[in-house]
């Protein structure tokens, strides 16, 4: 047993010594297993030889610096490039003086790339412009020109029982966004007239080289050959006389164009009408937030108007437009009537809180032991303290004579506004020719010389008005007007009536503001010094226009400009509405 055992043990060692050194034999001859076997044997693995991040970013800083180094060489080379080649044409210039006829053909060469410059920034110039038109911004006569656009500031308490408030988040970012494209063009516009400016300064200096440039070459060729110099000299008079003469025919034609051009309006009729419709439906609009007040703001005890008439010159948005845009069209402009009207127009209310008295009747309880019931019920009045909620609505017509102030033009385009404005563009046809408010004596026979027969003075109250109204003779029309500077038709009739001294004060009121504050009279009744109303003198419902009855079938009003008018010519009558007498 022991021996088997014992003979058994050395025949197994040997088999699995042999298997060890078999197998150890193997991965030797294998250099990747070697390896592995070593490694693992010495732990030992191999080295990790990447680099940190500080070290990468050393390394990238190093790189970066070599970089600009190198740009730097290359950009000195190429200054030193540009320095070689300007030396060279400089030398190619001084030869010029070896022949008089070449150096004038290279400064005709140099004219012609002077032009040619100027035409390419001419251009880039364009491009400008058009994009700032684009972004609703405009170029006008070549000047940096500015918008501005106002919020109304609204009066009215927030304390008004449950009342409408209006959008004042959306009126505002649409605000806020309309001055950022202001400014955006703003931008644009400075640009292209520095880019003018540069086109001329460039001009001028190649003008001056230019000029330097011949006086040397003609002076040295004249010294050098004084009989061919003679004969030069007298064909360039001849040259020059006959340029002279082309040259003011020319200036002739094309000075009258620029006139005319001046003068005119560059739209075309459909899109200026289209444009002045438009403008009307802005104004419609906003007599209808007039008309809506009570059912925005209810519950108020009292409701206060203080209006100016709605309305506006068509030949002077025309005008304004004109010089904004030039050749506009009606889409490309709705964003700038938009702000005219804004400009144009303030509506704000405010909200007014009185503390009054007031008489209130009610019945209390008295003790008395000599009745049955031991008292009885009396009545009685006592005064007591309650809020009066008045709302006041102003309605300020700023007339578009504010508008090139507000929008920042310059004089030069003030005056062509202005000119154009005198001269209705060329198309005095347009609007109409029975315009009374902006064609000065259209629509009506007027005078300026009527006499009230006597026999109406005798009433003191008509004396003190028309003495009051005829201090006004020949002032001019004016949207909105309501001073001795300048009168619209309601603007001229509650001016009068508040100052005549027959303690009345009625405030500013519009057409239909006066007809609402007077009693209608029949026209077999009418007497001097009542008011006589017309309708649809112009787009707005009712009331249109005013004129205080003189009597004999006569009017004092405001025309263009304050005058008489006879109310029995055909364009009176088609518009005539009624009578009123002021209470």
């Amino acid at each position: 047993m022991d021996e088997g055992l014992y003979t058994r043990e050395p025949r197994d060692e040997a088999s699995s010594d042999t298997e060890r050194v078999r197998t150890h034999a193997t991965k030797l001859k294998n250099k990747d297993s070697a390896r592995r076997y070593y490694e693992k044997k010495l732990r030992n693995g191999k080295a990790d030889n990447r680099d940190s991040a500080e070290e990468q970013m050393r390394k990238e800083k190093i790189h970066k610096q070599s970089q600009k180094k190198a740009n730097e060489i290359e950009k000195k080379r190429k200054n030193a490039e540009a320095k070689k080649k300007a030396d060279q044409n400089a030398r190619k210039g001084s030869e010029l003086s070896r022949n008089a006829v070449s150096k004038v053909g290279a400064a005709a060469g140099m004219v012609t790339d002077v032009i040619g410059s100027a035409q390419e920034d001419s251009k880039d110039e364009s491009s400008v412009a058009e994009e700032v038109v684009e972004s609703g911004g405009y170029i006008a006569s070549g000047a940096v020109s500015s918008a501005t656009s106002k919020v109304k500031n609204k009066k009215y308490s927030n304390k008004m029982h449950g009342r409408k408030e209006l959008s004042a988040e959306k009126e505002a970012a649409r605000r806020k966004a309309q001055r950022e494209m202001q400014r955006k063009a703003m931008e644009k516009q400075a640009r292209a007239a520095e880019n003018g400016g540069k086109i001329g300064r460039k001009i001028t200096d190649k003008a001056e080289d230019l000029a330097a440039l011949l006086w040397e070459t003609v002076k040295e060729f004249v010294e050098d050959n004084p009989v061919t110099a003679a004969i030069i000299v007298l064909v360039l008079i001849l040259i020059i006389a006959l340029m002279g003469l082309l040259g003011s025919c020319s200036a002739m034609g094309g000075g009258g164009g620029d006139v005319i051009m001046g003068t005119s309006y560059t739209a075309t009729d459909e899109d200026i009408l289209g444009t002045e419709d438009d403008y009307k439906d802005l104004e419609e609009g906003l007599q209808d937030d007039i008309d809506n007040i009570k059912s925005d703001y209810p519950d108020y005890d009292e409701y206060n108007y203080y209006l100016d008439e709605i309305g506006h010159n068509p030949y002077q948005l025309a005008a304004i437009l004109t010089v904004l845009y030039e050749a506009y069209k009606r889409e490309n402009v709705q964003a700038k009537i938009q702000e005219i009207f804004d400009i144009q127009y303030e509506l704000t209310v405010e909200e007014v809180v009185e503390i009054r008295e007031r008489e209130v009747e009610d019945t209390r309880w008295v003790e008395d032991d000599s009745y049955a019931e031991g008292g009885y019920w009396e009545d009685y009045t006592y005064t007591e303290e309650y809020e009066y909620y008045i709302l006041n609505v102003y309605l300020v017509n700023k007339t578009l004579d504010v508008v090139p102030d507000e929008l920042g033009m310059t004089d030069a385009e003030k005056q062509r506004v202005a000119l154009l404005l005198y001269t209705f563009g060329n198309r005095k046809y347009l609007f109409g020719d029975e315009d009374i408010y902006n064609l000065p004596g259209e629509g009506d026979e007027g005078s300026h010389d009527h006499r009230v027969p006597g026999e109406y003075l005798s009433d003191e109250q008509f004396t003190r008005m028309l003495a009051e109204a005829e201090r006004y003779l020949d002032v001019p029309y004016v949207w909105g007007g309501y001073s001795p500077s300048g009168f619209d038709c309601s603007g001229f009739v509650s001016y009068v009536i508040n100052h005549c001294g027959n303690g009345w004060n009625y405030g500013r009121l519009t057409a239909n503001g006066l007809r609402a504050r007077t009693a209608n009279v029949p026209a077999s009744e009418a007497k001097p010094g009542d008011l006589i109303f017309f309708q649809g003198t112009y787009a707005t419902s009712g009331a249109s226009h005013v004129g205080i009855y003189v009597g004999g079938g006569w009017m004092i009003h405001a025309g263009n400009p304050v005058h008489y008018s006879n109310i029995n010519t055909p364009y009176w009558q088609s518009h005539f509405l009624g009578y009123g007498r002021i209470q």
